[in-house]
């Protein structure tokens, strides 16, 4: 176990919490199934004083002993959800779940973003952390969002393409000029027809874009799905959990299904 500085222990399911100092990062004796929140050392603010805090997943079969990289999925949450108290981040998406599913093959890792939108500088230094501190395998990298999150995603991504296996954004695009730097990645993309909040057609254009380059990218259109809606199942979605396993970034992509 890595050193830690004070730890308070509640019931809620499975879910251990931890509270540490900001110059050490700690996680608890790795059990499979379980979450641990944790201080990073990356910073998020302009001063570079505050550091972001995420809910690490540790899956089913995880041994931090062994030898074994893990496929590592990157989740970043929507604007509501932005503060200092990590549990508000349990209300959706991957942390939301994956304590009622340790089967979930992802070592998951969900920041809280204090305020603003997601910077893709210090979501870089929090990725270099990660690789540096768990046993990630780099050429499985995966990057998903929502909303604000979704945006953040599609920046990031575009940012650093050569740093991701895969992009999976939820109910939100990207900057339009992202589509030349995201020709190689491959892209799922998913919006309720009936979103009021980040209304579909930018997303669909910008998925038109990086299609209308060669690239591999699709748009599953929920016909009555709203803002908040999709969320769930999509993460629940089987056939996107295998594609995401499929791709490899030193490996031909699996194509997608051009049309919608």
């Amino acid at each position: 176990m890595r050193p830690f500085v004070k730890a308070s222990c509640f019931l809620s399911g499975l879910f251990l919490y931890l509270s540490v100092a900001q110059e050490t990062i700690v996680a608890a004796d790795p059990v499979a199934g379980k979450q641990v929140a944790v201080t990073a050392k990356s910073t998020s603010d302009k001063a570079g004083k505050q550091p972001w805090r995420y809910f690490l997943f540790l899956p089913e079969g995880y041994d931090e002993s062994a030898e074994e990289k893990w496929p590592l999925l990157l989740y970043l949450h929507g604007s509501s959800l932005r503060g200092n108290d990590l549990k508000k981040t349990k209300r959706y998406g991957p942390p939301s779940f994956v304590e009622k599913r340790p089967g979930f093959p992802f070592l998951t890792v969900s920041p809280q973003l204090p305020s603003g939108a997601w910077p893709a500088s210090g979501l870089t230094s929090l990725l270099d952390e990660l690789l540096a501190t768990y046993p990630v395998d780099p050429e499985r990298v995966y990057l998903s969002g929502v909303s604000l999150g979704a945006m953040g995603a599609w920046t990031f991504a575009a940012a650093a393409p050569d740093r991701f296996a895969a992009l999976i954004p939820i109910c939100a695009h990207g900057p339009a000029g992202s589509a030349a730097a995201l020709t190689d990645m491959p892209i799922w993309a998913f919006h309720g027809a009936k979103d009021y909040i980040v209304p579909i057609g930018p997303h669909r254009k910008l998925i038109e874009a990086i299609k209308g380059r060669g690239g591999n990218a699709r748009l599953t259109v929920y016909p009555e799905g709203d803002h908040g809606s999709v969320i769930a199942p999509t993460y629940k979605n089987p056939e996107l959990i295998q594609w995401i396993l499929e791709q490899k970034r030193e490996q031909p992509q699996t194509a997608l299904d051009k049309s919608e």
